[in-house]
């Protein structure tokens, strides 16, 4: 089993898009990283970590011996390139602003992508061998609502611009566990249990 089956124009398209903008905030950053352009960057990169497990040729697929929690293992090493992407940009930021809060937005980045990631597993047991576009679209859709309308209560500060980063690491952290274990959990092979004959 390979990485082929990958959309990688989408996956590295998207990645791509991410680290143009990035690019962009440590060209112009000051004193103070722009969090919301460092957002609109993350963005990006989960629509792009939204379709590695898409299998156009599930069909296909599944009749080889590869399993699917082995195929879902070897696609999700494709998120080294939106990941990397926003890990170097981070360090790109701080070099240029050193109040950036690094840890917390690598965490606030992962946690984003997993949840992609998980969401995409979640759909493709529910039969869609192509989940990435919806996916990309709810979570895009929900990072802008939350962004632009800030719904969400004080205690759940999922996108913290001056304080309460601490609760955002730990609620990110939480996220990439729960997603962690979501993606695996939906990803083992269902076997049904073979009748015996009388």
């Amino acid at each position: 089993m390979t990485l082929r089956g990958v959309d990688w124009a989408v996956v590295l398209g998207g990645s791509g898009c991410g680290a143009g903008i990035l690019l962009g905030c440590i060209i112009f950053t000051g004193d103070t990283p722009p969090l919301t352009y460092l957002r609109l960057a993350l963005l990006a990169l989960v629509a792009a970590a939204a379709f590695i497990l898409d299998e156009p040729a599930a069909a296909a697929v599944q009749a080889t011996p590869t399993t699917l929690i082995r195929r879902t293992a070897v696609r999700t090493t494709a998120l080294g390139a939106p990941v990397s992407v926003w890990v170097l940009g981070l360090l790109g930021i701080e070099q240029r602003a050193a109040s950036t809060p690094t840890l917390a937005l690598l965490l606030e980045g992962a946690g984003a992508m997993a949840v992609a990631v998980a969401l995409a597993a979640c759909l493709r047991l529910a039969g869609d061998n192509e989940p990435g576009d919806i996916i990309a679209s709810v979570c895009g859709a929900a990072i802008l609502a939350i962004l632009l309308l800030n719904p969400l209560p004080r205690s759940l500060p999922l996108f913290p611009i001056a304080e309460g980063w601490a609760t955002s690491s730990a609620l990110w952290a939480s996220l990439i566990l729960a997603s962690t274990l979501v993606t695996i959990g939906v990803s083992r092979d269902r076997r049904h249990p073979q009748r015996l004959s009388p």
